[in-house]
């Protein structure tokens, strides 16, 4: 399933289908003095957030968000109503991913996952690359420098980051002390021209960056004592600082703007990365990207002999994991996923409530949708709790509509600000009234002989794309606006969202344990992640506020004025929190539903 993510270095990645969120951190103030990492870990219940459509970057750390375009499963037609299963899924479970000890695991063995495609630029950083299923295969063999608990407690790896020091200021300053033993893959060392580099990177502002949140308010970075050393020096503070550089790559994958923007492309360079795996091969005709263990890793031994992605079109992969071609893959909303992954035998179903939300963005430029009125008068003529429903049928999770653009349910921070914007046909009937907007002979609101004519763009063959936009079409009419459905084919989801060809489209923010940079990635004016081509100066004057904000709980406060604001202005609709479902092959070990943590790659592997 192809999502949208919050990365660390910019923002939230996108998912096709269903996902969205956004990842919070109770971010610790650091006393005075420096401190070593461990005491200024920072929890993820708090502040960061993600997206959801078709692009993203999966197991971030960092601040940006990511979309995703859920695309599991055979489609299901508008009002199917496939029968819960009895059991009800842990919907309070903040991770499901069968815990072993490394020695109970054996060591050899393959893991075949999938993708819905491969991409045309593998830089997560840009714009064209922040997509889930192109980091899902990035994944094992980058420099990940946090590692996040289940719980959202955030510390450096240790494979990468020895020692971390921190003092407040202003101005505040961060010390890395880099693991000597940690090289990239040609076997150059970690040094502090890669900090150095990766910060002018995203900083440039002829770089097509995701998110500069964080960056920008860095005033230095400097070699330190030696060249394993870096100092980072802010312009005064900044919280989140355990989110940047987070994954990391040498200078040469930073080194310029065409190396930045088009030098990502074609077969992935193993030399810009430092993981447990490397790439093994890569068969673009096929679409097949086999990973093996790296033999430059100075770490834990991978305990699997390979890692093998392919790509297969959504709607064959229940079925492919069902014959066992397949040994897990993230189910979604896709209710006939739900029940072939719960029917195939020797396998499980793994669940926890993800960072993620699935949301509809409205584009506030484009057409009639550009008319504030008429959004809001939209956002009040959705039934939300039915499309959740009707999303969700047949998977035993509950869909409750989600009231906040910046938390989600389960984490520290969320409030429902969006009570004013429940489902309410006759406050929308009579807003379009007053607007001018007279309902015609065929019951389509007319106006100076213009028909309330919106567009929703599709995602074909995803299922759950399918579904809202029968149901938005559907629940609309009954307002008396009529909704246009625009085909759009997943390999064009990313092109369509960049260049706002759209009015309304629905897709999943992927979310982190940073929801704060977020707020800039997704609604900041001018972000090439603000897909609704938002203009807030009053969100833009607060998300300044927030960055250099210490307390967590004004943090928190401002981050819900944003929220009212984006409410009010109708930039996106958020649905619901999406369920983090994986179908896995029960014997499997350490792999599954992450939700906030850290996916430990060498670790995995099969029950002896």
């Amino acid at each position: 399933m192809r999502q949208l993510k919050k990365r660390s270095v910019a923002g939230l990645c996108v998912v096709l289908a269903l996902a969205a969120g956004a990842c919070g951190s109770d971010d610790k103030k650091v006393d005075e003095a420096a401190t070593t990492a461990a005491p200024t870990a920072t929890t993820a219940g708090g502040t960061e957030t993600t997206a959801g459509g078709t692009e993203t970057t999966t197991g971030d750390t960092g601040g940006t968000e990511t979309t995703t375009g859920d695309t599991g499963g055979t489609e299901t037609t508008t009002g199917d109503t496939t029968a819960a299963p009895e059991t009800e899924l842990d919907s309070s479970s903040a991770q499901d991913i069968n815990i072993q000890p490394r020695d109970a695991l054996k060591q050899g063995g393959e893991l075949r996952l999938v993708v819905e495609s491969l991409a045309e630029n593998w830089n997560p950083n840009n714009v064209n690359g922040n997509e889930g299923d192109f980091d899902d295969i990035l994944e094992p063999m980058e420099a990940q420098l946090m590692d996040v608990t289940a719980d959202g407690v955030i510390t450096p790896n240790p494979d990468y980051i020895t020692d971390l020091k921190v003092v407040d200021g202003p101005p505040q300053t961060v010390t890395y002390t880099l693991n000597p033993k940690a090289v990239w893959g040609d076997g150059a060392p970690f040094v502090a021209d890669d900090f150095i580099a990766y910060w002018q990177a995203i900083i440039n502002p002829d770089n097509e960056v995701v998110s500069t949140d964080g960056y920008d308010q860095i005033d230095s970075v400097v070699q330190g004592a030696d060249d394993h050393e870096v100092v980072v020096t802010f312009k005064t503070v900044y919280p989140d600082y355990l989110s940047l550089f987070d994954p990391l790559f040498p200078a040469a994958a930073n080194k310029d703007t065409e190396t930045f923007n088009t030098g990502w492309g074609g077969e992935i360079k193993p030399e810009w990365f430092a993981g447990p795996f490397t790439l093994g091969s890569y068969d673009a005709t096929q679409g097949i990207i086999e990973e093996i263990p790296n033999p430059n890793w100075w770490g834990d031994k991978p305990l699997l002999d390979k890692i093998i992605f392919r790509v297969v079109s959504a709607e064959a992969v229940p079925q492919a994991y069902s014959n066992g071609e397949v040994d897990a893959f993230d189910i979604g909303p896709d209710p006939n996923g739900y029940a072939i992954a719960t029917s195939t035998s020797g396998g499980t179903v793994r669940a926890a409530a993800g960072p993620n939300w699935r949301q509809i963005t409205f584009n506030s430029t484009a057409g009639l949708i550009a008319d504030q009125t008429i959004r809001q008068a939209i956002v009040r003529g959705l039934d939300r709790a039915e499309i959740g429903s009707s999303d969700l049928a047949g998977i035993p999770w509950p869909a409750k509509p989600l009231g906040n653009h910046v938390f989600v349910e389960n984490q520290k921070g969320y409030v429902d600000n969006g009570a004013e914007y429940n489902y309410d046909p006759e406050k929308a009937k009579a807003d379009l009234d007053a607007a001018g907007w007279v309902e015609g002979s065929d019951g389509i609101r007319e106006k100076d002989g213009k028909k309330l004519t919106v567009k929703f763009s599709q995602l074909v063959g995803v299922p759950v794309s399918e579904n809202e936009a029968q149901l938005v079409q559907a629940q609309l009419k009954d307002i008396g606006i009529d909704v246009e459905i625009v085909d759009v084919a997943t390999d064009q989801f990313s092109e369509v969202l960049t260049n706002g060809d759209f009015e309304m489209i629905a897709f999943t923010w992927l979310g982190t344990p940073f929801p704060f940079p977020g707020i800039k990635q997704l609604y900041g004016t001018g972000s090439d992640s603000n897909y609704a081509k938002s203009d807030l100066p009053d969100v833009d004057a607060l998300t300044d506020k927030i960055a250099v904000e210490l307390d967590p709980a004004k943090r928190t406060e401002e981050a819900n004025e944003v929220d009212k604001i984006l409410w009010d202005f109708v930039h996106t609709l958020p649905l619901y929190q999406r369920p983090e479902l994986f179908a896995v092959r029960e014997d499997l070990g350490n792999y599954g539903a992450f939700g906030f943590s850290t996916t430990r790659y060498q670790d995995i592997g099969y029950v002896s």
